[in-house]
């Protein structure tokens, strides 16, 4: 079953699953904000990532009761990482069963369980087969980010729902500058919306002079400042940024970029063309990029050796993955990332700067 816990017959459990971690965001801090005061919810709420916690003391932690207040929410991030035999499962899902109805539990997976053709065939994967088994006491919700020619869609949909709308130029070519980062695609769609007031549909200008010329402008910028090595004009550019945008969403496009000029540089050596390049550069849906973003791309590739790239791209996978769960503020965590990028030589690697 799938959807929002209802308020009078909540499930002791939601099992999360997918790729789409903005959306499954909303979802979390949605769900939080429904189970009353701020504060009393903070008092009762607990979060754990599934590949560092002890997954048999659960229970020890989902089983206390509530402090003024009429549930605990237990987030679990990650559950089955450290999972990898029957027993194992078993044991895990012996502690689920115990979960007292005075807390909510929810589990998160940044990944889809069980993929189309495997489900096509039947055979779920252990913990939504669990699930399933539990009938109304277990919600399962999937997210998936929006696959192919969806994304003009998904924007519509997104802009309906905020109380605006996009033609659909308008969302085509937003969908081709955001690629597959449904959290940036929600702040520009609001950015969009704000700008027209809300009194018409955002058109295609609108997204080219507020989007194309200015958002793409500043990463371009920015990541020009990288390839130069000149800190100082990367961090003035960061600053900027951070004026209109979460630390999470301009680390998104910083990332995208790099997969871009990782890609462009892998042509680029293998004796391609700026033809070639522009021809095959692809975000993650494995569309055709936009042609600014194509042309900028271009130029900057050829100023990167693909070591380098290779090295950036794996460091900004690292840092991603430990962005979502530290405690160091965005903005800081920015900040050391940029002042690291500009420290590389943009031709050979250096391991011995420290990130």
């Amino acid at each position: 079953m799938t959807g929002a816990p209802p308020k009078d017959s909540a499930p002791t459990m939601v099992l999360l699953n997918g790729d789409d971690e903005f959306a499954i965001a909303q979802y979390l801090a949605k769900t939080q904000a429904g189970l009353g005061d701020a504060s009393l919810v903070e008092m009762n709420l607990a979060k754990f990532d599934g590949r560092t916690y002890n997954l048999d003391d659960l229970l020890s932690v989902a089983g206390a009761m509530p402090f003024l207040a009429r549930r605990r929410l237990v987030i679990l991030e990650h559950p089955t990482a450290r999972i990898s035999s029957k027993e194992e499962q078993e044991r895990f899902i012996a502690q689920l069963n115990k979960i007292p109805e005075s807390t909510l539990l929810i589990l998160v997976e940044y990944k889809i369980l069980t993929d189309r053709k495997a489900r096509e065939k039947n055979k779920l994967h252990w913990l939504e087969e669990w699930a399933f088994s539990l009938g109304e006491r277990v919600w399962i919700k999937r997210f998936e980010l929006p696959k192919g020619g969806a994304m003009p869609g998904w924007i519509q949909a997104k802009a309906k729902d905020y109380g605006g709308q996009f033609t659909r130029g308008a969302a085509s070519e937003l969908a081709g500058l955001v690629g597959d980062e449904p959290r940036l695609a929600d702040q520009e769609i609001q950015k969009l919306l704000t700008y027209v007031n809300y009194r018409r549909p955002v058109e295609l200008e609108d997204v080219h002079h507020l989007t194309a010329d200015m958002r793409e402008g500043d990463i371009f910028t920015l990541v020009d400042a990288i390839g130069n090595r000149n800190v100082k004009a990367a961090m003035a550019m960061l600053e900027r940024l951070l004026e209109e945008d979460e630390p999470i969403a301009i680390f998104a496009m910083i990332v995208r970029q790099f997969r871009l000029l990782l890609q462009a540089r892998e042509i680029l050596d293998r004796g391609g063309s700026a033809v070639d390049m522009a021809r095959e550069v692809i975000d993650s849906n494995g569309k055709k990029v936009h042609p600014y973003v194509a042309r900028k791309v271009i130029e900057q590739a050829p100023r990167f050796s693909l070591p380098v790239l290779e090295e950036i791209y794996r460091r900004l996978l690292d840092i991603d993955e430990g962005m979502k769960t530290s405690q160091v503020p965005g903005n800081l965590a920015l900040e050391t990332l940029v002042v690291g990028l500009g420290n590389i030589d943009p031709v050979h690697p250096n391991p011995q700067v420290v990130w």
